[in-house]
């Protein structure tokens, strides 16, 4: 889901941080990390990102000073309020970024470390903490000390920063594939956690499906896509329950499930993105690697990349696949499997599409009302340029393959 601004760190201090998140909970993560009977002077806490900008966490960014001076930075995680706080009720969200977190990336990094040792920096933060009570939190690594930072998401990912986020997707994908092969039941047991009989996911997929329609109506020659478009209202659910499963026998993979260009943190060089680490886990499942793909390409390339590169991308993230695959002791699909899989699960890309205005947005826009019927601020976006000019080529394009049915 897209969430603007995640990285910034100028929400201001937090007057009064909940009654959870206090030093035992600080000095609990420090243990956890390796520090000896820590004593925490005082934590300072800030919003990561501005209350209700629409996270289906809130998330605080926390700096620790202990007693002898040093101190340690935290990202932490907790329950939602406002936004899509409603589309997280009843879901097992939190509970899988914490399995992703603490069980699954750790194997997936060994296996990747055992097959080639000291070739592949770790795929994402590490946890320190995590628990259920009083509510349900999660303790992180705060990257940006290290000097992660976010792409800017209005221009979208360059060339560069676009190579980088496929070949470390691509090692992401293999080393869950191998890890699928070990354990066959997570097929099973990781499921998509967002699906049709969520009615506020629906009347969000729904609300940006009327946007687009209304605002198609506005631009010569786009009449049939609107009705494309609100046709697609009646089935979007099933189709993304549909789009989102794994295929029986097929090539499979625990997807990152939310691919785009807010959940990848970047350590630059001399200016140039050099690693990169993937956050907000709480969507993966297991499902084909097409999905990911295809979220990326839909709304977080820059204009450039997105009309001239994606065939050069796709290339590069087959051969990362395959190279990696090979490592850990498993063949790889045929880039023509790749192609027929992006295509037969090109309706997720229409649902990624339709957030490209968000993606865009100079600020947050309130998806509350959106899923209320109010499609005003998205229609606000829509008019824009150059994002419609965007918007009608992808539309079209989708269109033409028949991602978007008739």
């Amino acid at each position: 889901m897209s969430n603007p601004d995640k990285s910034e760190d100028h929400h201001g201090d937090v007057a009064t941080p909940p009654s959870w998140l206090d030093t035992q909970l600080i000095r609990q993560a420090l243990r956890n990390g390796g520090e000896q009977n820590p004593v925490v002077a005082s934590i300072s806490v800030r919003h990561a990102v501005a209350p209700g900008e629409n996270y289906i966490s809130t998330v605080y960014r926390v700096m620790a000073t202990l007693s002898d001076g040093r101190q340690r930075h935290f990202i932490i995680k907790g329950p939602a309020m406002g936004g899509l706080s409603e589309m997280a009720k009843g879901t097992c969200v939190f509970q899988r970024e914490i399995d992703m977190f603490t069980d699954y990336i750790p194997k997936m990094e060994a296996l990747l470390e055992a097959a080639a040792p000291g070739r592949f920096p770790p795929l994402a933060p590490r946890c320190y903490h995590h628990g259920t009570s009083p509510v349900e939190f999660l303790v992180m690594e705060d990257l940006a000390p290290s000097g992660f930072k976010l792409a800017d998401r209005k221009r979208g990912l360059g060339l560069r920063h676009s190579l980088l986020a496929l070949r470390t997707l691509a090692r992401f994908h293999a080393a869950s594939h191998a890890l699928l092969q070990r354990q066959p039941e997570l097929t099973e047991q990781l499921d998509n956690t967002l699906k049709s009989d969520n009615q506020a996911m629906v009347d969000y997929v729904n609300g940006e499906l009327q946007a687009t329609a209304i605002a198609c109506r506005s631009w010569p020659g786009f009449e049939e896509i609107a009705d494309r478009l609100e046709k697609f209202k009646s089935v979007s659910g099933i189709v993304f329950d549909e789009v989102n499963k794994p295929t029986p026998g097929a090539f499979n993979v625990i997807t990152h499930g939310d691919f785009w260009v807010n959940n990848m943190m970047y350590r630059y060089e001399d200016g140039h993105p050099m690693e990169l680490k993937l956050v907000d886990l709480q969507l993966s499942h297991v499902s084909s690697p097409a999905i990911d793909v295809l979220h990326v390409f839909s709304n977080s390339l820059s204009d450039d990349v997105d009309e001239h590169h994606q065939p050069f991308l796709l290339r590069e993230y087959h051969f990362e696949l395959k190279t990696t695959l090979e490592l850990l002791g498993h063949e790889a699909p045929s880039p023509a499997w790749l192609e027929r899989s992006l295509d037969a699960h090109g309706a997720y890309a229409v649902f990624t599409a339709l957030e490209t205005p968000l993606v865009k947005a100079e600020r947050g826009v309130d998806v509350a009302a959106l899923s209320g019927g109010d499609c005003a601020p998205l229609l606000r976006l829509l008019r824009a340029q150059p994002l419609r000019r965007r918007m009608q080529r992808k539309l079209k394009d989708y269109a033409r393959r028949g991602w978007l049915p008739a």
